[in-house]
């Protein structure tokens, strides 16, 4: 049996599944984080064998069967920096064929199904990619919390807490937000916050994590969150404009898609991403994602090992 390992590994959560060549998924699974630049190596090196063994046992082969590895890293950069110190220890697991990309790539061939083109991912941070038709690769965004991640969680959970303190000085407009944050915060006053994001030192992701209560507001009508995201929309956009420039395809047809929790399930930011890109880049076409990340990965390792794919391979995997 000869199947490929896809592997999508995150801050938070490592996924992998077993796929064979004709696309037939039939193992997976879900363990913990696997960016080697935010946990020690040993705790990277147990999430990924892990992942790969439950995903074996649970598609009832060995790991004779698999003729390629094929991971998607979030530590590891578009133009693979950090790709070495990766493969070595999957090489040390037992893989000797394998494929190395960072979480942003496998997300790109995974939405445009490997074609060139340009997505935007939003979760917790954002970032651009862009690859042209020769393969070359641009980068924007991508920045983290301090001084980037414009469009996403992050910044978006920023700015809520940023309009409620300006409506509780009297420097801003009444906004639902305010009591909307404290509900989901479990506090009673607004001031009690600053101990909660300073002395108890919120992480990005908890502070990511208010996008859903704000948007709840943002759906029935305060303008002050509808516009909160109606701005991330449209920065996102501007990143894919820029990306779209370096890679000087600006005046041709470009395909344009997306990835992330964000731009996924806000369908009021996303509409304004959609509207501000046909506005700027009348070229753009901006299409749904084909696939999740995880199966971008297995696209790209099919690519290294010269496996055709098909319209019936395509297929099986929309049947997921």
């Amino acid at each position: 049996m000869d199947l490929i390992l896809a592997i999508d590994g995150g801050g938070s959560r490592t996924r992998c599944l077993a796929i064979q060549r004709h696309g037939q998924v039939i193992g997976e699974s879900t363990t913990g984080p696997s960016n080697h630049l935010l946990i020690e190596l040993d705790l990277v090196k147990r999430s990924l064998d892990e992942s790969i063994n439950e995903a074996l046992l649970s598609a009832g082969v060995n790991r004779e069967d698999v003729r390629c590895l094929s991971a998607g890293l979030a530590g590891v950069d578009f133009d693979g920096a950090g790709a070495f110190e990766m493969e070595t220890l999957l090489h040390d697991l037992g893989f000797p064929c394998t494929v190395i990309n960072g979480d942003m790539v496998i997300a790109h061939a995974g939405a445009l199904r490997l074609k060139p083109g340009v997505i935007a991912l939003a979760g917790t941070g954002s970032v651009v990619l862009g690859i042209g038709t020769q393969g070359e690769r641009v980068k924007v965004g991508g920045w983290g919390p301090v001084y980037g991640d414009e469009g996403s969680a992050y910044r978006i959970g920023q700015m809520s807490l940023r309009a409620a303190a300006k409506m509780v000085d009297g420097r801003g407009p009444k906004t639902a937000l305010t009591e909307a944050l404290l509900g989901a915060l479990g506090l009673k006053e607004f001031k009690e916050t600053i101990s909660r994001v300073y002395v108890e030192e919120m992480q990005p992701r908890e502070i990511a994590a208010l996008t859903r209560v704000a948007y709840q507001v943002a759906e029935v009508g305060d303008e002050v969150a509808r516009n909160i995201f109606l701005c991330a929309g449209k920065e996102l956009a501007e990143s894919v404009e820029a990306a779209i420039r370096l890679l000087k395809l600006d005046q041709c047809e470009v395909l344009v898609s997306y990835q992330g929790a964000v731009l996924e399930s806000c369908s009021l930011l996303r509409k304004q991403f959609v509207e501000t890109l046909n506005h700027d880049v009348p070229k753009a076409s901006i299409v749904p994602p084909a696939f999740e990340p995880v199966i971008g990965a297995y696209l790209l390792g099919c690519e290294a090992l010269g496996w055709q794919i098909n319209s019936d391979i395509i297929e099986k995997l929309n049947q997921r």
